[in-house]
């Protein structure tokens, strides 16, 4: 019997917003008999393709959408008021068998929508009746994106009707548990979070308390605790969704039959044997042949810790190893073995590598994760993630990175980039034949080759510089190996969340938003490869004819056989990088004044431990002092001129300057005015003092450049990105503490000697302060890969024969300079040129891939499943069908949107 409307306070409430009549699987919680364990078990209310399972169409009502939308808008909105007059109302709102009667009057206090008598059936069409209604015993809740609500619910107790948790999963309300459900939330609720949760990383506990305050506004009451039953139901919809889009519910062997990684978005961009590369790939030319490289990056990030919360018995990842984390029982056996292992030494200075092991690791789990990305386009890889025990070690990495290479990409080039790769690449062949046989890899060291991301590189030292660059290694283009720092930024949003979950949940958490930002990045790849490549083919263009231009002034000014040494050498080092390097200075002097510092300090060591010193004071530290003096003094000088007459606090700064200067000069010990050496003068002071100064001089011109690239770059960024008064102030008073560091250029004798050195080169001298011994110190620096050449480079346009003496340098150190510049352009062209083949080939890969995988799809619509009902094969068809027109359409798009470009690369 129909319920009769009750008196009382009205509450709004939408009807369940049915678009879909997939049913999917459910997870149950089993609680054990105690009651003081739970343990989570896989298990499928149905077939996992309840989920693609086609609605009976023969049983539905054709409903008008527009009609019963506003049906629900304005019976939410009659509920929502505070009405004067009593006045009675029937309302029936429909939705694929789900039938909600209202019939009460209305005061000005609400209510909840059992207390008002509204009621649910379910498994029948709209408008019509069960006979045989099962009624739950208390209220059933329902959590909508609106709120939680109480309902008077019933089930179809026909002879026929299926379960009750089907009949909810029918009516798109998932069930908080598939025995005698009390409790469930709708699709809309759970599609909301899922998204809200993937990209603003929003917390559970954010959306319960949302939904907890709009029902206890509306209904004045306390709003029934589903906290825990929320985040159930949510982990369980994560996994089915992984499950469900990647083809699982076609799959003969189910759900259990999930392969290791099966579960993730891959990148379509990426080469991937037998899907989009061509059949005879391995048979291209070598000179060719990095156009099939697989890029990967390496990092840890020791943000996303998590605490000792639960275990791994009471909460297990529902998928193990199904997607980004790796299996865990092979995993931890691994690291079993290692545990005295120390942390990976770095010759770099970044904090967070010396800082890993001194953060307070107390009460923690994990103190971090390290992944494995694809370099070039920033999609996480299957199987690419771990959790770190202690800092960065081996036991923890290498198995990462030989499961990314592992299967059909050990046939491919692969560089690996890692801000240690220094370090860790050193063994990295010896110590994957020493993993366990399920991790070991097949193949050819030679086709690894090892870089350092572009920005941490220069915080290594000189020598990895060029050793590491991706400016300096053949078939690299572009790439700069910092995504995967680009993708950490992504996902440490979520740190907060996940550090207190269990460890079950939270990798199947961490699973699901590296899958969303893995589709996200797929999904721009329409956009961002075209853009790439339009700047690619322009850079490319601007850096050839560069090139062309400079050779052809090296080729007048130092000769045609000088210039083809210069490229057998290049050649020569990209095949074996033990040889010469060509783009080291190996002739110019160097050396910094904290080197010679050192020098000096350890001539003095020496000198004591042979009992050859006979006087007291350190030659070395008498020296520093009187240039630092000197230093002092000039700083003074420029402050006093520039200020002239100042405040009374900018005297007061003057004259304690004057004063550490004094007393400086008493400890520096002179004889008298003139000079003379002091008591501690010993042989090899002046010879010594001369080394300084010509340090100090190099320091300074190192220090004086340093500071107009950092005034130009500020310049150019203020320009592009500062807009409005307060950033523009603060842009400027940037850009005054930098033009203080340049003050000396405003010196008159300075800049009369620039002018007389500019004129030099205009007549087409070489002058040593453009390619002396400072300016090619630094191998790599940042903005190389678009730097371009001065004029002054092309204007040579007579024989070196007929040159005269005054404009011939032969000096060698001369020549070695213009011989790593013209490397360095020869590089920089190299780079764009493979810049734009890699993403003319990439792009040929995301069609090829999106044209397989609607093939793959098409063949699950074909195929034919025993044991499947007519109803549920027909919704796994028409599921796989809208999977594989959805790929067709996309490499059509895709073909069409980038062919215009192409044609100019």
């Amino acid at each position: 019997m129909i319920p009769r409307g009750k008196k009382g306070k009205v509450a709004a409430f939408v009807a369940s917003d049915r678009v879909d009549n997939r049913a999917p699987v459910a997870l149950t919680l089993d609680v054990s008999a105690d009651g003081r364990r739970t343990v989570w078990k896989e298990r499928r209310i149905q077939e996992l393709a309840d989920l693609m399972e086609a609605p009976p169409f023969e049983e539905q009502e054709d409903l008008n959408a527009a009609a019963l939308a506003d049906s629900v808008d304005g019976f939410s909105y009659l509920l929502g008021e505070n009405i004067d007059t009593q006045f009675e109302r029937d309302a029936t709102l429909a939705n694929h068998g789900v039938v909600i009667r209202v019939k009460a009057r209305y005061r000005n206090s609400p209510s909840s929508l059992k207390a008002i008598g509204a009621f649910v059936q379910l498994g029948h069409p709209a408008g019509t009746r069960c006979p045989l209604p099962v009624t739950t015993t208390n209220s059933f809740t329902v959590i909508h994106t609106n709120g939680i609500h109480s309902i008077s619910l019933y089930f179809c107790g026909c002879t026929a009707a299926t379960p009750n948790y089907i009949q909810l999963l029918r009516s798109s309300w998932y069930p908080s548990t598939p025995r005698e459900p009390r409790t469930a939330l709708s699709f809309s609720l759970l599609r909301l979070f899922h998204n809200l949760n993937c990209l603003g990383k929003l917390p559970a506990w954010d959306l319960w308390k949302a939904l907890e305050t709009m029902t206890e506004h509306r209904t004045s009451n306390p709003a029934p605790q589903r906290y825990k039953v929320l985040l159930r139901s949510i982990r369980q919809w994560r996994h089915l969704k992984l499950l469900k889009r990647a083809g699982r519910g076609h799959a003969p062997n189910g759900v259990a039959g999930t392969g290791l990684g099966e579960l993730v978005v891959a990148c379509p961009a990426c080469p991937h044997p037998d899907r989009n590369l061509p059949p005879d790939w391995e048979s291209i030319s070598a000179e060719k042949r990095f156009i099939y490289t697989l890029f990967l990056a390496i990092d840890a990030n020791f943000r996303l810790r998590n605490a000792i919360v639960s275990t791994t018995d009471r909460d297990p990842p529902l998928g193990d190893g199904w997607a980004f984390f790796i299996e865990q029982a092979p995993y931890q056996e691994h690291i079993r073995s290692f545990v005295s292992q120390d942390d990976m030494a770095s010759c770099s200075g970044f904090k967070a590598t010396f800082l890993a092991d001194l953060k307070n690791a107390k009460g923690l789990r994990t103190t971090g994760v390290a992944g494995v990305t694809c370099s070039r386009h920033g999609v996480w890889r299957p199987n690419g993630m771990g959790d770190l025990q202690r800092g960065e070690r081996y036991c923890n990495v290498d198995p990462l990175v030989a499961i990314s290479m592992g299967g059909d990409n050990s046939r491919l080039n692969v560089v690996l980039s890692y801000d240690i790769v220094c370090i860790w690449g050193v063994h990295f062949p010896d110590r994957l034949s020493q993993l366990p046989l399920q991790w070991r890899l097949n193949f050819d060291p030679n086709r690894v080759r090892f870089c350092v991301p572009k920005f941490h590189l220069w915080a290594h030292r000189v020598q990895c510089h060029a050793l590491f660059s991706f400016n300096f290694l053949v078939g690299a283009g572009r790439t700069h190996g910092e995504t995967i720092e680009e993708n950490w930024a992504q996902s440490n949003r979520a740190a907060a969340q996940t550090k207190m979950m269990g460890p079950g949940a939270r990798k199947d958490t961490l699973d699901d938003i590296f899958g969303a930002h893995n589709y996200r990045v797929v999904k721009s790849f329409r956009r961002v490869l075209l853009t790439r490549l339009a700047e690619a083919i322009q850079e490319a263009r601007i850096h050839t004819t560069e090139f062309n231009d400079f050779n052809t002034g090296m080729v007048t000014f130092c000769g045609n056989d000088v210039v083809m040494t210069w490229q057998r050498e290049v050649l020569l080092w990209d095949r074996d990088r033990l040889q010469p390097c060509p783009y080291e200075p190996h002739l110019q002097n160097k050396e910094t004044m904290k080197d010679i510092q050192l020098q000096l300090a350890q001539e003095e060591q020496a000198n004591l431990r042979s009992g050859s010193v006979s006087h007291e004071s350190s030659m070395s530290l008498f020296l520093a002092l009187g240039l630092e003096i000197e230093e002092k003094q000039r700083g003074l000088a420029w402050e006093i001129k520039a200020r002239r007459s100042g405040t009374t606090y900018q005297e007061l700064s003057v004259e304690r300057q004057r004063n550490i200067i004094l007393r400086d000069l008493k400890k520096f010990q002179l004889r008298s005015a003139d000079r003379e050496l002091p008591r501690a003068c010993v042989a090899g002071l002046v010879h010594a003092e001369t080394r300084l100064c010509e340090a100090e001089c190099r320091d300074a011109l190192e220090s004086l450049r340093q500071g107009l690239r950092t005034r130009s770059a500020g310049h150019l960024f203020t320009v592009r990105n500062v807009t409005g008064q307060n950033p523009t102030t603060r842009a400027e008073g940037v850009q005054r503490k930098v033009q203080r560091e340049l003050r000396v250029l405003n010196d008159p004798n300075v800049r009369e000697e620039m002018a007389e050195r500019q004129i030099l080169a205009q007549q087409g001298f070489i002058d040593e302060l453009i390619v002396g011994p400072s300016s090619e110190a630094a191998v790599v620096s940042r903005g190389k890969g678009r730097r371009q050449l001065s004029w002054i480079w092309y204007s040579y346009s007579e024989p070196i024969d007929s040159l005269n003496v005054a404009t011939r340098n032969d000096d060698p150190v001369i020549h070695e300079a213009l011989k790593i510049k013209w490397c360095k352009a020869r590089a920089r062209k190299m780079r764009w040129q493979e810049e734009v083949t890699l993403l003319l080939e990439e792009m040929r890969r995301v069609i090829a891939y999106c044209r397989w995988n609607a093939e793959l799809w098409r063949g699950r619509e074909r195929e034919e499943r025993a044991g499947i009902d007519a109803k549920s094969m027909q919704g796994l068809r028409a599921f796989a069908a809208e999977q594989a027109n959805i790929q067709h359409r996309t490499a059509d798009d895709l073909e069409s949107h980038w062919m215009s470009i192409c044609t100019l690369g």
